[in-house]
């Protein structure tokens, strides 16, 4: 791509949340050489630290690594600095002993934009700031487009990266459905927890969650065989009872009692 095409006023954007893509303004410079994708890939889970020549070398070539390899991963690099350079020139990836830094200083990341969303949800959510919560946590998970680096070839750092982002995922969505509880919207969460213990059938707060909503909207014999249901899956799965949140839950809806809910850990809920 000539460097002429390239907008000069505008920062790069990198996207991890999803399958790789780096743009500047409306043009696409995600690389399409497997290796180079990987390279940039190795320092953006690790952005703004230095990531050793020998720890590059040792993840793109999982297995036994070429002779060449350390000439090969200098070509990569300045290819990978060719491609990241403004039309001005400057290079955001940096070369220090013993290697490598990848400086998204002056950059758009989706990974740092949805942590800031995910943060600032939390703490209105903890101030009692539940509206205001529940549309900061839904933007933040907007930031998803699919799993991490979606179809990328894995390494160790890669994986421990997005273990991190998707356990960080999963907590946004349960407090972004905590929220939309606690302002009535109890009707609008059910289809979306079925889906989510379609893929989570071992994560506890979301059944909590939706024996709650479905209590709430009047399902008392609904809500009460999402727990059964839970319970047989935890034991055949796991071995053991369900946690004490979710044993709460059942107890209060068969007393039909809300108040009940809360010790659950189920805030009341506002009208909507």
């Amino acid at each position: 791509m000539s460097l002429s095409s390239v907008p000069a006023d505008q920062p790069l954007r990198y996207e991890l949340l999803g399958r790789l893509r780096i743009t500047r303004g409306r043009v696409d410079l995600t690389p399409e050489a497997p290796k180079l994708a990987k390279l940039l890939a190795l320092l953006l889970v690790r952005a703004g630290q230095a990531v050793p020549g020998e720890r590059l070398v040792a993840e793109l070539w999982e297995h036994e690594p070429p002779r060449c390899a350390h000439a090969s991963l200098r070509v990569y690099v300045s290819q990978l600095r060719k491609l990241l350079s403004g039309p001005r020139g400057g290079s955001p990836i940096v070369t220090t002993s013993p290697g490598y830094i990848l400086d998204v200083s002056g950059a758009m990341t989706d990974f740092q934009e949805f942590e800031a969303l995910y943060e600032h949800g939390r703490e209105r959510y903890f101030a009692a700031d539940f509206r205001q919560a529940c549309e900061l946590l839904r933007r933040a998970l907007n930031r998803w487009r699919g799993p991490v680096l979606e179809g990328l070839p894995g390494s160790l750092a890669i994986e421990s990266f997005a273990a991190v982002q998707e356990e960080k995922r999963l907590n946004c969505t349960e407090l972004g459905i905590d929220a939309a509880l606690a302002i009535g919207r109890h009707h609008e969460v059910i289809e979306e927890l079925k889906g989510l213990l379609v893929h989570h059938p071992l994560r506890e707060p979301f059944y909590r969650q939706l024996m709650a909503a479905l209590y709430r909207a009047g399902r008392q014999g609904d809500a009460l065989g999402v727990y059964h249901h839970a319970r047989r899956v935890i034991r055949e799965e796991l071995g053991v009872e369900p946690g004490p949140s979710l044993r709460l839950a059942q107890e209060a809806i068969l007393r039909a009692d809300p108040s009940g809910l809360q010790q659950a850990g189920v805030l009341p809920a506002a009208t909507p």
